[in-house]
């Protein structure tokens, strides 16, 4: 800028505009997201914010003597230094949307610690949040050392007396105890461990998460635990409280003591896989063995003979039962058919979950076989849906599924609904990790070519090396291209059509129901029910499977 000694000059930000096209920074709250600066009238003067940044689609320039061009403000997008890990793209032009709706608000939310939101007077690292969003983050995003530092943030604000964890870490709002929907104390360890290798954050966290189970252990009545915040937190407002906004973003549906049931015995599943990986072998079987009675008592509490689902028989309530494992063998077919039901009969296909249980709506429907289902969640673009923010100009997440920018909880730039970015990858491309073979040294590799789907595709960087997982169908052919690291093993799952002979060049891989011997870095476990499995060694391979032939070539 140019001009006499004196001038002032602002620069205001917004995400959304008043109708007369002037910024509206209601939703800001107490943030004072406004730049002023005093010209020294001395020839060109270049000024950039130091202490601070800012979230923004909008910049309202005011104080400025002659008509800005292109080159008057200068954007430059900041981050901790974290570089981006994986790409996804597909033939379904609205799903590579919203992966790079979820991309981009990820992107604007790692500033040291996971934010969960970039602009207004919070931006703050909520733990419930990145219950939800962390596998998406760290499908995304090299995060092994920003999370672990985080972390530590959580076992800084733990009190030493009674192992409670707060709900924000570093602690500025919420409370203390922290809701128990925060399982990312342990989940984020946990994930370091299978996607990284990483032993070291385990390690040094693991008296802080044993003693944030116990905590919750003592506040158990019966294996049943009662209090609870948040929930699912901010699920559609017809199911919210009132139907309004704020504190009542908890749902009216879905009980808050199932909610916290259930993360209380993920958590205490999750500490005795951490001491397992750990050499713990006593923590380990006990917790085990405490993690299977919360389920049985889980179950003799919340199910009901009569709907065939858990609490309400809503979609969070069964969702979250079928993910976190608490629902019985005999049980688990008529829940998955009684959620695939409410999803598609009751609700045309539609969502009716919040932060939480939105990533475990697809993933439980996908665990279940009904990959369709949870595609078909994800493809709409009517009201309650990811289509439904673009549709309406949406270029990051918002925090609640509705579009409203006055004072309130009215983030448009929000990653707690993020959690379809792992889906995708999961899913989708069908990449996993898998902790029996951790950083991937092994993973599952089970590509899902559902719905109107043609191709797609996605590369994700290990430890080990680059994977990379494309398919594509035209008609009743599949191809797969499949990349494995050096020293890494994938469990690959191919369509299987019965009586089909599998050929590798010239040399029979699969004949009369049996393996050949001539399968060279192949190894041919079985067919399970839809898919023949086997184990696939490092190289580059590339798959053809029509409905009579498999062929490879390497």
């Amino acid at each position: 800028v140019c001009g006499v000694r004196g001038q002032r000059i602002s620069l205001k930000f917004a995400e959304s505009l008043y109708q007369d096209g002037t910024v509206n920074q209601e939703n800001l709250r107490g943030a004072r997201a406004e730049d002023v600066y005093i010209l020294k009238g001395q020839g060109e003067e270049i000024w950039e914010p130091r202490f601070t940044y800012h979230g923004f689609r909008y910049i309202q320039l005011e104080g400025y003597a002659g008509t800005p061009d292109q080159k008057t403000i200068e954007g430059r997008v900041v981050r901790s230094a974290v570089a981006p890990s994986g790409t996804f793209e597909c033939s379904n032009a609205l799903f590579n949307k919203i992966h790079k709706l979820v991309w981009q608000t990820e992107a604007a939310n790692l500033h040291s610690l996971p934010t969960d939101c970039p602009q207004r007077d919070e931006r703050m690292g909520w733990l419930n949040d990145m219950a939800a969003r962390t596998e998406e983050a760290i499908y995304n995003f090299d995060l092994v050392r920003l999370l672990s530092k985080w972390v530590a943030d959580i076992a800084d604000d733990q009190d030493p007396r009674t192992g409670a964890i707060t709900d924000t870490a570093p602690f500025r709002w919420g409370r203390r105890p922290a809701d128990p929907v925060s399982v990312c104390y342990l989940l984020i360890p946990w994930l370091l461990y299978v996607h990284y290798g990483d032993t070291h954050t385990m390690a040094e966290r693991y008296a802080g998460m044993k003693a944030w189970v116990d905590y919750l252990a003592s506040r158990s009545e019966g294996h049943i635990l009662r209090y609870s915040y948040y929930g699912d937190w901010a699920p559609p407002i017809q199911f919210g409280l009132q139907g309004s906004q704020g504190s009542s973003a908890v749902s009216k549906d879905t009980p808050g003591e199932l909610i916290s049931t259930a993360c209380y015995a993920y958590s205490v599943r999750l500490l005795s896989q951490i001491a397992q990986a750990l050499g713990y072998a006593k923590d380990a079987a006990s917790y085990q063995d405490l993690a299977g009675r919360i389920a049985d008592r889980f179950h003799s509490y919340f199910w009901d003979d009569e709907t065939g689902g858990y609490g309400t028989n809503n979609q969070s309530c069964n969702a979250i039962s079928l993910y976190m494992g608490l629902v019985p063998e005999t049980n688990f077919a008529q829940v998955a058919a009684n959620l695939a039901e409410n999803v598609v009969a009751c609700h045309h296909s539609h969502l009716t979950t919040g932060n939480i249980c939105t990533k475990y709506l697809l993933e439980a429907l996908s665990i279940a076989g009904r990959v369709d289902i949870a595609s078909q969640i994800a493809s709409k673009e009517t009201y309650p849906s990811w289509g439904f923010m673009l549709a309406n100009g949406a270029t990051t997440l918002w925090e609640r599924w509705e579009l409203e920018t006055g004072d309130g909880m009215n983030s448009h730039n929000h990653s707690m609904l993020g959690s379809v970015g792992a889906w995708f990858y999961r899913f989708i491309a069908g990449i996993q990790a898998d902790p029996a073979g951790p950083g991937f040294q092994y993973f599952y590799v089970c590509p899902r070519p559902v719905g109107d789907l043609k191709h797609a595709r996605a590369c994700l960087k290990t430890v080990h090396g680059d994977i990379s997982s494309a398919w594509k169908v035209s008609g009743r052919r599949m191809e797969i291209d499949l990349t494995i690291p050096v020293n890494s093993q994938a469990r690959l799952c191919l369509p299987w059509v019965e009586d089909a002979i599998l050929y590798e060049g010239e040399t029979i891989l699969w004949e009369g129901g049996q393996p050949n011997e001539f399968s060279v870095g192949i190894e041919w476990i079985n067919v399970e029910g839809p898919h023949l499995v086997c184990l696939v060694g490092s190289g580059e391979y590339h798959f053809c499977v029509d409905s009579e032939t498999l062929f490879v070539s390497r």
